[in-house]
């Protein structure tokens, strides 16, 4: 009768026959009267004890079957897809096969210890690799002066403690290396080094934000630009000094405010941003002089006390009002010895002449001047003075009509002459005295009197150019096979370009031939052969007319085709 093999959970493994050796586990099943049976049993207890020891795992593992991988001295278990290893794995790299949530590794090459999250192996300790020294908080046991020991918490920097925490007062037997004292104050002592200012607790401490209950913000300090939103008041008469070596001071004396320049030979400048740009505004100089960069407006009186004052290349703006107001009225007054004796310049009129209540005189030689020009001499009149409103002028002993005069209206009155010369650019003639009603290039105008009006040798040409001109040209051409271009180089042959004006019209009668053909056949007979007969015939026929155009020296297709 056949063995059914169970598993733990109640599934079959197998079912063994009668005499039969089953190998569908790792372990051989022996089916009942199997002769020899004594060898795969004993085997069976032997690979229970080894675990299956092997470099290769067993071929038909179970659910929590255990092997002893040999090339890895790993004990495994196996959880029915893999064997996984029992116990902390030790290698110098990270291990990459058969990896599950939880697996320890060991760092031999470190000495630290990781754990497999299921993608990635975190850190469990040390924090620190074991060649770098000792990093991160630890805990040392410590001996005290008074007997006994005591736990500091370490900080540790690559080998060195470079902090102590403690909750008490600690007084130890010897000094802590690194550390000014064996005695240990509550808190954080730091790491000293010999110099106590190179090792400090660096950034922004909570307590450090204040000092008196208010912030460091509202404190000013005497080493940096500084500002204040409230009032600064130096409520002493001595005032304050600025500039780096006193250079100037703020003060009260007799209860007026003195600005003192302390440095020798040097000004007192005031500026201002004008339009973006730093610019001196007025200046007390080294010789106690004022001076004013812009324009100084006095809303009172301008007094002044000296002998004279002068305007070096500038203009003196004089108005009786604001700047802004009319300027009628506004003048100069110079006082004389009396009332009688004042010279007043005034402007008549807002922007009007300027007026003088007395004459005006110019030295021998010098003359009045319009925009640079002069206009009047002591003896001469201006060349700039081209109109004149005179009625009556003496005899004139020389002078010139220039071209651009104008018309000359002698009414009915006859102007006498030697001759009139008139040029031409072909002839001269200076003989013939003539009535000249018109005389023009243009041939075209008018007379009143044409057998006294003279023509010149450019007028009769421009007349017969304009003449020319005004007719268009016509030809009548075959344009078969031709094209705009083609036509364009007869008509530069035709018609040269050179005989006519830009703008003349040329008129094409276009014509094109056409050839109808007709045969006829003669049929032949004995001893006279059949013949055929060809005629041609001409077709004239009338196509589009065009229109050609002389541009720019040059004929040019214009419309039609």
């Amino acid at each position: 009768m056949a063995y059914t093999i169970n598993k733990t959970d109640g599934s079959i493994v197998a079912t063994v026959e009668d005499g039969v050796l089953d190998t569908t586990t790792s372990v051989s099943l022996i089916g009942r009267n199997y002769q020899s049976y004594g060898e795969p049993f004993n085997e069976n207890l032997v690979k229970l004890l080894e675990n299956s020891a092997s470099s290769t795992a067993p071929s038909s593992p179970l659910k929590g079957e255990l092997w002893y991988d040999t090339s890895g001295g790993e004990l495994k278990v196996y959880n029915g897809s893999d064997f996984n290893p029992i116990g902390i794995r030790s290698s110098a790299t990270a291990p990459t096969a058969s990896l599950t949530t939880g697996t320890l590794w060991n760092d031999t090459t470190n000495d630290q210890l990781y754990m497999y999250d299921g993608s990635a192996f975190d850190l469990i300790g040390p924090i620190f690799k074991v060649g770098d020294g000792k990093s991160g908080w630890l805990v040392d046991e410590e001996n005290l002066s008074a007997g006994g020991t005591a736990n500091v918490l370490s900080l540790y920097q690559d080998g060195t403690r470079v902090a102590i925490l403690t909750a008490t007062q600690r007084s130890l037997t010897t000094t802590p290396s690194g550390f000014a004292s064996a005695t240990l104050q509550p808190g954080l002592t730091f790491y000293q080094a010999g110099d106590s200012t190179t090792f400090r607790l660096h950034g922004t401490a909570t307590n450090a934000l204040q000092l008196g209950g208010r912030d460091q913000s509202a404190y000013l300090v005497n080493d940096q630009n500084q500002t204040t939103s409230g009032t600064f008041g130096v409520l002493n008469d001595t005032g304050f000094t600025i500039g780096a070596d006193s250079d100037a001071t703020f003060s009260i004396q007799s209860n007026n405010l003195v600005i003192t320049q302390n440095n020798a030979d040097e000004a007192i400048q005031f500026r201002i941003n004008k339009a973006s740009t730093i610019t001196t505004a007025l200046e007390v100089t080294d010789l106690a002089n004022v001076r004013v960069f812009g324009d100084l407006q006095v809303d009172g009186n301008l007094v002044t006390t000296g002998s004279s004052s002068s305007f070096e290349n500038s203009t003196l703006i004089l108005n009786n009002d604001t700047p802004a107001d009319s300027n009628d009225g506004g003048g100069l007054d110079i006082r004389g010895s009396t009332s009688g004796n004042n010279v007043t310049f005034f402007v008549n009129g807002d922007g009007g002449p300027i007026r003088s209540s007395s004459g005006l005189s110019v030295a021998s030689g010098k003359g009045y001047d319009i925009a640079g020009t002069t206009v009047l001499s002591g003896t001469t009149l201006g060349s700039s003075i081209v109109t004149s409103s005179l009625t009556t002028v003496g005899n004139l002993s020389s002078g010139e009509i220039v071209n651009g005069f104008g018309n000359i209206f002698i009414g009915s009155n006859k102007l006498t002459c030697g001759s009139i010369v008139m040029s031409s650019d072909a002839n001269d003639d200076s003989s013939t005295v003539a009535t000249i009603d018109n005389f023009s290039n243009d041939a075209r105008l008018a007379s009143s009197n044409p057998d006294s009006t003279i023509l010149s040798e450019t007028a009769v040409k421009n007349h017969v150019s304009q003449a020319i001109a005004g007719t268009d040209l016509v030809f009548e051409l075959d344009t078969t096979g031709l094209s705009n271009a083609n036509i364009a180089s007869i008509l530069a042959t035709a018609a040269p370009s050179s005989a006519f004006p830009n703008g003349k019209i040329a008129r094409i009668i276009s014509l094109t031939l056409t050839a109808t053909s007709t045969s006829s056949f003669s049929s032949g007979s004995i001893g006279s052969p059949a013949s055929v007969s060809t005629s041609t015939t001409l077709n004239r026929t009338r196509a589009n007319d065009l229109v050609f155009t002389l541009t720019n020296g040059t004929w040019t297709y214009t419309s039609g085709g």
